[in-house]
């Protein structure tokens, strides 16, 4: 955080400096003395608070307001007046200025309104950045356990920011002898962390400076950083990868729709045969298109596996499974597990059209309908029931009427509608509870699923907890 101290008198200037100082060690303050110099060096600075004197030669406080203002209206100003005068007070709460003291001020008022700054900052700045986190959360990006440490420098497009990546604690400890170059802390996909810092004299890799470069910048990085440990050693060189990835997403997007022809006829030889090929053809993507291209692999056959006309993949499925393929770190895992499913999935459905009964089926409903475990899986109770989890899918399309991911969200929602009605949790806690890692995501399913958001739900049944967040 950034404070400018303007006053005449050189002792008040010092006093209130060395109060700052002692209340946020941490903040940079700056001696900008008085009058038109003062507005000068405030306007170089571009700082977050003015502390500003009234009374001054030159250019008085309430003139520097006014001029702070019309130029950087961001800036917030607090007036000092050893003159108990409402109508000063008045005239500058008109004009714009956060508060109004008297002198001296001692440190309790000062901390007050410093903190009061601090907090209206990070406030501005957790509605500006919420965009970016929507935005993110449709790549299936989660960037979450934010932690705000220093506001002003994303307020302050003039300095350059770095994002780095890897485990927050570490991040944490290499810049904790200087707190105030870091802008925030956070977690993504409750995996890893990041850290955005002020910007070194070095070069950095992933550098912006305006807001608006913060998105392509930190996809950039997390898609690097997660490259690097997917593809370890084995990480295909940029020249290695064929320069027209669309036809390489062509030619993946053919071969997906020839595993799934193969799969359903039962063709196991050339159901193999077209697997390999697609998963060869994978490495010529990047890591987010070749990710995509997993998901909707799995979605498909899901999905086409179960039933014989059109198929139509929903938005729960593609979330489920772009859960499913991000639990996957190193491509040799995920080219495992996908070999694994389909291979013996078609195998187990082959077995499944010679069997007889299906005891086992009430047990994995059971499960559904009375787990709290927000990790349920189709795996995971496809395992305890002694199943493929192809065939678990198609029992529940043909049991229920509806497929496993459905029933699934279905009995989760259930779930929270009831801690909305008999608990006082914070919605983002029961939407982290019931399996959803991103808010707006269980949000707009539960819209979708019983007309209103969760805090309406709320509403409409008499109960306003407190710290619920907002619905716009």
């Amino acid at each position: 955080m950034k404070i400018c101290v303007a006053d005449d008198e050189k002792e008040v200037r010092l006093s209130i400096i060395h109060k700052l100082k002692t209340v946020y060690p941490a903040a940079q303050i700056f001696d900008v003395e008085f009058g038109r110099q003062a507005l000068e060096q405030i306007l170089v600075v571009q700082p977050d608070l003015v502390f500003l004197d009234i009374r001054m030669p030159e250019m008085d406080g309430l003139d520097i307001l006014r001029a702070l203002k019309q130029e950087k209206a961001h800036i917030r100003v607090v007036i000092l007046s050893g003159y108990d005068d409402f109508d000063y007070a008045r005239r500058a709460l008109q004009l714009g200025a956060t508060d109004y003291l008297l002198k001296p001020a001692d440190r309790d008022q000062l901390r007050e309104v410093v903190t009061k700054v601090k907090q209206e900052m990070e406030a501005a700045f957790l509605k500006e950045f919420d965009l970016y986190l929507g935005h993110l959360s449709s790549l299936y990006l989660f960037i979450h356990d934010l932690r705000c440490l220093n506001t002003s420098l994303w307020f302050d497009e003039r300095e350059a920011k770095d994002i780095h990546l890897g485990d927050t604690g570490e991040l944490l400890k290499r810049w904790e002898r200087s707190p105030e170059r870091i802008l925030i802390a956070f977690s993504v996909n409750h995996d890893y962390g990041g850290i955005v810092v002020s910007a070194s004299s070095v070069p950095g890799e992933h550098r912006f400076q305006a807001k608006r470069d913060f998105l392509p910048v930190v996809q950039n990085a997390i898609e690097a950083w997660e490259s690097r440990r997917f593809f370890g050693a084995s990480q295909p060189s940029p020249e290695s990868r064929r320069k027209d990835r669309k036809d390489a997403g062509k030619q993946a997007a053919g071969l997906r729709q020839k595993i799934l022809s193969f799969a359903k006829e039962g063709h196991y030889p050339n159901l193999e045969t077209a697997l390999e090929a697609w998963l060869n053809t994978l490495l010529d993507l990047d890591l987010n298109q070749l990710k995509k291209e997993c998901v909707n692999l799995m979605a498909l056959l899901d999905e086409g596996l179960s039933k014989s006309d059109m198929i139509v993949i929903e938005d729960e499925k593609l979330h489920y499974w772009s859960q499913w393929v991000a639990k996957h770190k190193t491509w040799d895992e995920l080219k495992s597990r996908i070999r694994k499913f389909v291979l013996d999935g078609v195998r187990a459905l082959m077995h499944l059209e010679h069997q007889s009964g299906l005891s086992w089926f009430d047990q994995a409903l059971h499960m559904v309908d009375t787990s709290r475990d927000p990790n349920l899986s189709l795996e995971s109770i496809a395992d305890v029931v002694g199943v493929h989890p192809v065939t678990l899918s198609r029992i529940f399309k043909q049991q229920t009427g509806m497929n496993f991911v459905r029933y699934l969200v279905r009995s989760r929602l259930q779930h929270a509608q009831s801690l909305l009605l008999k608990t006082d949790k914070k919605i983002n806690e029961i939407s982290e509870e019931v399996g959803y890692v991103d808010y707006r995501y269980f949000r707009t399913l539960f819209k979708k699923e019983f007309g209103c958001t969760p805090s309406e739900y709320r509403r409409r049944n008499g109960i306003g907890a407190a710290g619920d967040e907002a619905d716009s």
